[in-house]
């Protein structure tokens, strides 16, 4: 049985928790994830409080059924949450 967590961030997009870490110059706690869909795949870090305010926990099996679905349609909806999201903060 897979112990991976998966999130999917506030603007739609999917993603696979790595691992909990701590910055190298201040020691803040930071989050370790791979993006997994709809874009290219890729690891990335963020301030953890900041992670844990945008992404919310979903199931692997939500992950594998997004990922059958049309990835151009995919992103497009996903640009257009993350542009409406920053139109909102001014």
């Amino acid at each position: 049985m897979s112990t991976a967590r998966y999130f999917r961030h506030t603007d739609g997009g999917l993603y696979r928790f790595i691992a909990d870490a701590r910055h190298s110059e201040d020691q803040s706690a930071v989050v370790v994830y791979e993006h997994l869909w709809p874009f290219t795949p890729g690891v990335w870090v963020r301030p953890a409080q900041e992670f844990h305010d945008r992404f919310t926990p979903i199931s692997e099996a939500e992950v594998l059924a997004a990922q059958q679905g049309d990835r151009l349609a995919a992103q497009e909806a996903v640009n257009q949450a993350k542009a409406a999201r920053r139109a909102a903060r001014g």
